[in-house]
């Protein structure tokens, strides 16, 4: 199998978009894998520039794209990830790339946000058994309800931060993040940006959607996506598959959705 020039594959991060107001988050977790990943890291949107399939083709110009591992910055197991990231490799003529699990589903994820928001609860002073924790994911418009996979990962995160309320709350679609004080019952509410990074979501929208008054105990950490630990999370899944390289003769490699799988609905 072809190697890039370095000896190792490129590994490139792909997100939704960049705000162009501040936030530029597979750029950003480019930059933070760099120096860690012998081979090139390189990024692309799917809904802004630069795009996927630009930097797709310019990695093959650049021969770059004889082994790729393509990282996606997502915190769902949506239409993006599983149906138009794939179409978009094979388009390009990249049938033996890998794509790694989306954000959410992969290895340690659950364990990196319970350290958080055991930290934010210490720090805060704050009992669990009064802290209702808010996963906020972007979400769809369309939604009357959570997605199963976050529905999932708020179990996860519910037994490993026992005494805590976990709560949902989208930025678009219900469950929405304006109802928090409807949907939460606790004293405390400690909000955890499903996000990739701080742009417009982040920085504008979920603020306003709280609209904390006066005398209320709330904490927003920082967007998910700009976590110091993600990047340890990614490169530890890519250097698995650079140990143990899956036949890809027979074709793309993509990430299972989870939930969907444990619901007996398929990829979506």
């Amino acid at each position: 199998m072809d190697m890039t020039s370095s000896g190792m594959p490129t590994l490139m991060m792909v997100s939704h978009g960049n705000s162009g107001n501040g936030g530029d988050p597979a750029a950003a977790l480019a930059g933070a894998v760099r120096d860690q990943w012998a081979g090139p890291v390189r990024h692309g949107y799917m809904r802004s520039t630069p795009s996927v399939p630009d930097q797709l083709a310019k990695l093959k110009r650049d021969h770059e794209a004889d082994e790729l591992i393509v990282f996606p910055l997502f915190f769902s197991e949506g239409y993006l990830v599983f149906e138009e990231l794939p179409r978009n490799l094979r388009d390009a003529g990249l049938d033996r790339a890998v794509i790694l699990p989306p954000a959410i589903n992969l290895p340690g994820f659950t364990a990196m946000v319970t350290r958080h928001v055991q930290a934010a609860l210490s720090r805060r002073g704050w009992d669990g058994s009064e802290t209702s924790v808010f996963l906020v994911p972007h979400g769809l418009k369309t939604l009357t309800e959570p997605l199963p996979e976050t529905v999932r990962f708020a179990k996860e995160l519910g037994s490993a931060c026992a005494g805590s309320e976990i709560c949902i709350g989208n930025i678009e679609g219900d469950p929405s993040l304006r109802d928090w004080r409807i949907i939460g019952s606790r004293k405390h509410a400690l909000i955890v940006p499903m996000l990739a990074g701080g742009g417009m979501h982040a920085c504008t929208d979920l603020p306003e959607m709280i609209a904390a008054q006066p005398g209320e105990t709330i904490e927003i950490l920082a967007p998910i996506g700009e976590w110091a630990e993600l990047p340890d999370l990614i490169l530890a899944e890519a250097a698995r598959f650079v140990r143990h390289r899956p036949d890809r003769s027979k074709g793309l490699h993509r990430p299972v959705a989870k939930s969907r799988v444990e619901n007996g609905a398929g990829l979506i």
